[in-house]
This record gives C-alpha cells, structure tokens and sequence, in this order.
C-alpha cells in the first residue's frame, strides 16, 4: 500500500497529516517522534488530552493522542504509557502560601495555575489531597494556556500548578521547584487513536511515536 493510495487527496512527496495533540505530550516528548519520520507535513491541533479524541470522532484529523482508551468507530487505539505530573511550586511560594504544608485551607486560598477550562488535573489532584470536593470555582487560579508558562510562573512564585515530571525534573533537582506533595503523583494514561483508513500510511508515525513514548511515558504495568 502506497502512501498516494492510503491518502489520495495528498502528493506523495508532502502528505500533510492534521493531528490531535495535547500540549504537553508536545512539550515532553512528541517531537521527536515527528522528527523521526519523514515523508509528513504536520499539522498540529493542540487541545486537551480528554477532548482531542472529538476531532477523531468529527473526522478533522488523522490521528489523536488522547486519554480516552476506547478508540472511535473506524479508528484503532494504541496505549502509549502514563504522563506523571507533580504539583510543583516554587520555595518562596510555598514559604508564603503553605508554610504548614498543602492542607485543605491552604489549597482554598493559595493561587493556582489552570491551562485552560478544559484542564482539570489540579482539580483532580486536590480532590485526591483533600478528599474531595474540590471545584474549579473554589480556588483562585491564573489562567494559563502554555507549557513553559506553566513551568516558568511556578518557577516565579505566581502560583502552583500540575507540570508533567520530565518538563521540570532539572528545576527539580536543583530545587528551584519544590513538590507540594512528593508521594502524590498523578499519572494521565495516553493513548494514540488512528483512522484504519489511513493506517498504512501512518506506521511509520505509529512506531516512532511508540518509540518516543517509551523513552518518557510510564509504562502501564509499572
């Protein structure tokens, strides 16, 4: 199967592949793996890991990095491991905002940092600290839609935020970021959906983004 049947709308020579990716797969991992194939275009849609699968579902891309494991009608779901990330905070932040540690009261009152209305991993992670019942609305946060913004307002005192481990591990271990709570993970499971129209096409993008993830992502039986 040639690339020019799999994708007839496309010259062979500069097939463009629109995909659904989230920020910080972008950010961690997933541009080696573009650089890793050549005979692609890429256009990127950047949205949530737990929303990029609609774009697969509306047919506006060929391929979708998503948290959801079921893959759409006529598509296929390859697992590619666990994001981890870590609420992190800078020293100074947590000597003002949590100098008794990241309790109940102090995550009510201390500035957060939120990507977008469709992020809700600090969310998630105070209901896992507190024990539920943590709201978006409860809780002051910055809104930020960036990766590095994310990483470079936390590393500013501007507020806490969940950043994926291998973004910070070298603020971590020079200690310019601190984890509010070190035993607490959150891990996001990751999967790469596919159209099965496209998928001999696509292989090669299959398996340098497997590649990829390995050297990354937290394998699901860990």
């Amino acid at each position: 199967s040639t690339l020019a049947a799999d994708l007839p709308q496309l010259a062979p020579r500069s097939a463009t592949l629109r995909l659904a990716v989230n920020a910080d797969s972008l950010a961690t991992w997933v541009i080696p793996a573009l650089a890793a194939v050549e005979g692609f275009l890429f256009d990127l849609v950047i949205d949530d890991q737990d929303v990029s699968q609609d774009w697969l579902k509306q047919g506006e891309v060929q391929g979708a990095i998503t948290s959801h494991p079921r893959a759409p009608q006529g598509c296929d779901s390859l697992g590619l491991g666990l994001l981890r990330y870590r609420a992190k905070a800078s020293p100074s932040y947590l000597a003002r905002w949590m100098p008794d540690g990241a309790n109940a009261a102090a995550l009510m009152q201390a500035p957060a940092l939120t990507f977008s209305d469709k992020d809700r991993l600090q969310v998630q992670w105070m209901d896992r600290q507190i024990g539920g019942g943590a709201k978006r609305a409860a809780f002051p946060s910055h809104r930020l839609a960036s990766s590095q913004g994310f990483v470079d307002a936390c590393l500013a005192g501007l507020g806490w935020g969940m950043n994926p481990e291998a973004l910070v591990a070298g603020h971590i271990a020079a200690g310019r970021l601190v984890d509010l709570s070190p035993d607490a993970p959150l891990d996001v499971p990751l999967y790469w959906q596919f159209s099965r129209l496209t998928a001999p096409a696509t292989a090669p993008l299959r398996r340098a983004l497997q590649a990829a993830a390995g050297q990354v992502l937290v394998s699901f039986d860990r």
